[in-house]
């Protein structure tokens, strides 16, 4: 399994996009599921943009510390899920969706929760038959604050970007700050990249230049396209085989090759004994 949060830079918006294209896309094996978990703290968007308020907002992120009082978390978690299904898998069952809040104001509701919260999608191959992936929509803020364990929990963290001039700027705060929250002890753990959306003039190597952080994947600037994933705009018979949908499939092969290596590096015997952990002597 892989656990993958994807966080924005202020000002750029296109992080829920690329997190509800890489659901939509992602690979899935035999026997396998990948769930999307709206965490931004500043509220959800999937309900009201792609799905166009299709469903209700009975069920989601907000409905967890008030189903607690009755239920475990694991539990209520299962009954908060939304099947995410498009023209060509209307009966999809792999393809889960965790709608976000519906308001700001919940976020406080759910700070005690976050780092069960957290647990549960770390552990989640342990408690269900399925195997998942998981994918952790954070927004601008979800990597900060009392939500940060979100982050600090993943396989890969994804900033994802723009290579015009002021998202560049953005993202430079933005990486500094995502790499003292990931980085142990002073220990680079590799777990930061960038995910680029190329609109502006900087290459993949200029971007890696100035923010010293990997890019591991790029999408194509396409907003027509784009807008059926925020905003819900007809998608047509052949959306699926569009230039953006085709780079959000071929980006998904790094991002898990890249979360497949970090795993590999952490259970190394060197690591270990870095850690003090099982290997240590």
């Amino acid at each position: 399994m892989a656990v993958i949060a994807l966080v924005g830079v202020p000002g750029a918006p296109g992080v829920t996009s690329t997190a509800l294209g890489l659901l939509r896309m992602w690979p899935v094996e035999h026997g396998r599921r990948v769930l999307l978990a709206e965490c931004c703290p500043d509220g959800g968007a999937v309900l009201a943009g792609a799905l166009q308020s299709r469903l209700t907002a009975d069920r989601g992120l907000h409905n967890l510390a008030a189903s607690r009082r009755s239920v475990s978390l694991q539990d209520a978690f299962w009954t908060q899920l939304v099947r995410i299904s498009d023209e060509d898998r209307r009966d999809d069952p792999t393809r889960m969706l965790l709608p976000g809040l519906t308001s700001p104001s919940e976020a406080a509701g759910l700070a005690p929760e976050w780092g069960a919260i957290a647990d549960l999608f770390v552990g989640i191959d342990r408690i269900e038959e399925h195997g998942h992936d998981v994918l952790l929509d954070l927004g601008r803020n979800g990597a900060f604050g009392p939500a940060r364990v979100l982050a600090q929990r993943a396989d890969l963290v994804l900033l994802v970007m723009r290579s015009t001039l002021r998202s560049l700027h953005m993202a430079a705060a933005r990486a500094r700050m995502l790499t003292a929250l990931l980085d142990g002890e002073g220990r680079r753990s590799g777990r930061l990249g960038v995910l680029l959306i190329t609109e502006g003039p900087y290459a993949a190597r200029e971007v890696e230049e100035h923010l010293q952080v990997p890019v591991v994947a790029s999408l194509p600037f396409r907003p027509q396209e784009a807008a059926v994933l925020s905003d819900g705009a007809a998608e047509g018979k052949r959306f699926r085989e569009s230039k953006l949908m085709r780079a959000v499939l071929d980006a998904s092969t790094p991002i898990r090759q890249r979360v497949a290596t970090q795993r590999a590096r952490l259970a190394s015997p060197l690591h270990q004994r870095m850690m003090g952990g099982p290997g240590a002597r």
